[in-house]
């Protein structure tokens, strides 16, 4: 009982924790960034993707300590390893990749061009590559459709988006533009915006 009990307790102490840590995080955000030789470099705030990481490790952790620590049926023995195997490589993969973004991930504008930073990838455009500019009022998103069929999301908790809304409003086609009026809305809305 007393096992049970403090399972709970510890499930219900990273429920709490993990928005309260999100929330951390997400006051370190800045809507302006120091541009180093025209370039405005935005991040998600520091320690964020890296508490998403420590999440995804968790369940992977549980099953595999639960896979290797209860009792299995006998002539089953090798689904424990099997189990507590895969666990560990999903958890570490998982966390692995959000790690590597809270290391490489960023978005890089300039007056001539973008240019994406993933865990793996990089993608580099400049403006006039983008045809079409879409706006999520629910999330708060914006993503950039390239010629190339590629997209370049920006979200609203990322450092610096008011230097991408100025930029995108002065580097991007007019019919790009003409063809998203809410988005132009948003990203007038965001320019506007001071940092604190």
């Amino acid at each position: 009982m007393n096992k049970i009990v403090i399972g709970f307790i510890v499930i219900v102490v990273i429920m709490v924790a993990i928005p309260i840590l999100l929330a951390w995080s997400g006051t370190h955000r800045r809507v302006r960034v120091e541009r180093v030789n025209g370039v405005a470099e935005l991040r998600m705030p520091r320690g964020h993707w890296t508490i998403l990481g420590v999440l995804a490790l968790i369940p992977g952790a549980a099953i595999t300590g639960l896979a290797v620590a209860v009792e299995w049926a006998p002539g089953a023995q090798r689904g424990r390893w099997i189990l507590a195997a895969f666990s560990a490589v999903v958890g570490l993969a998982a966390a692995g990749y959000l790690f590597g973004l809270e290391a490489r991930g960023r978005l890089r504008f300039s007056e001539t061009t973008i240019e994406k930073f993933g865990v793996f990838t990089r993608v580099t455009a400049r403006w006039t590559d983008v045809v079409k500019l879409t706006f999520n009022p629910m999330s708060n998103w914006f993503f950039l459709t390239l010629a190339t069929g590629q997209r370049i999301y920006v979200t609203e908790g990322t450092s610096g988006l008011g230097d991408f809304a100025e930029l995108a409003l002065r580097h991007l086609a007019k019919p790009v533009l003409q063809a998203s009026p809410e988005a132009v809305e948003a990203l007038e809305d965001a320019a506007g915006m001071k940092s604190p």
